[in-house]
């Protein structure tokens, strides 16, 4: 009868001091992009001024049980940091003393996808739980287009994700002809899926057709617009090249125009310069050294183009 007594005693007053020091989780779910950074948080209180040699804090990857970080009594100890982390964490430990333990990652991978665990260590001990979810989703799709004669074109889509994606073939007309196309799907080191569908169908030329690449997970669809010039060029892909041509030229041209706006104020200026100067009766080698600087500074290379004929109004 002692021991039932004892062990209710000991868990009601473990929870009244579990209660006096609470690990919180601001936001117990993160999304992030592969490649990106990510910085996860969780909270504790901090009475007065942070004694760091008190302090002790551990993040673990808790469904992989792999060692992420670890502070110890305000000491970093990294010897046994699982391999997957090394070099890419961090503990911002200047937000400490608010009561903030801010883990960043850095240049996210899909396997870094998964739960974590927040323990903090400080007077009392709690943790808190963060569930980190990895997207890498369809965004650029590459696209071929060749003819294999009488007519028949080989069209190929090709892109890289995760998870594995359904590719939809459509026509011009949205009319569905998936079942014309063979996919391949291949998976690197890098856990992402290579994907390759490849539409074989016959068709005159000055047609469309439309690529869908479904990542049903994410509820995310990247799509690509396929057209069968006579050239076999791809249209999509000449329009952005024009786009970034026509962006160069104007740049440029705009910076001539700035140019030449400069030297025309240049000459209103010193022209203006020049009658305040006469009216005001300013010495003429004064005047002349002026007239000197300005023509070799600004007007030099004008000058020596067009020697003759050149006058400089006053």
């Amino acid at each position: 009868m002692g021991r039932p007594l004892f062990l209710y005693i000991f868990l009601f007053y473990w929870h009244f001091l579990t209660a006096l020091f609470t690990v919180e989780a601001p936001q117990s779910l993160f999304t992030v992009e592969r490649g990106n950074n990510v910085t996860m948080q969780c909270t504790f209180p901090v009475n007065g001024e942070l004694e760091f040699r008190d302090l002790s804090v551990s993040w673990e990857k808790k469904d992989e049980s792999k060692q992420v970080y670890v502070l110890h009594k305000g000491e970093e100890d990294f010897k046994n940091q699982h391999i997957d982390f090394r070099g890419r964490i961090k503990l911002l430990k200047e937000n400490l003393n608010l009561g903030q333990s801010l883990l960043q990652i850095t240049d996210v991978k899909l396997k870094d996808a998964g739960v974590y665990r927040c323990v903090i260590v400080y007077g009392g001990a709690d943790y808190k739980t963060i569930h980190l979810k990895v997207k890498a989703p369809y965004r650029i799709i590459n696209q071929g287009v060749v003819s294999t004669g009488h007519n028949e074109w080989k069209l190929t889509c090709q892109s890289e994700g995760h998870p594995e994606a359904e590719v939809i073939w459509q026509n011009r007309n949205h009319e569905d002809i998936t079942d014309k196309a063979s996919t391949r799907f291949e998976t690197g080191s890098d856990q992402l899926y290579h994907v390759t569908s490849t539409l074989t169908i016959k068709s005159g030329i000055d047609e469309i057709f439309y690529c869908i690449f479904w990542n049903k997970e994410l509820q995310e669809n990247t799509s690509a617009i396929l057209h069968i010039a006579a050239d076999g060029i791809l249209q999509t892909e000449s329009r952005r090249f024009v786009g970034a041509a026509l962006i160069a030229t104007a740049f440029i041209g705009s910076g001539l125009l700035l140019l030449l706006c400069i030297r025309k104020g240049m000459q209103i200026f010193y022209f203006r310069a020049s009658q305040l100067l006469s009216l005001c009766s300013v010495n003429s080698s004064l005047l002349s050294r002026m007239r000197q600087t300005f023509t070799t500074s600004f007007l030099g290379p004008k000058i020596k183009e067009k020697k003759k004929g050149f006058k400089l109004v006053t």
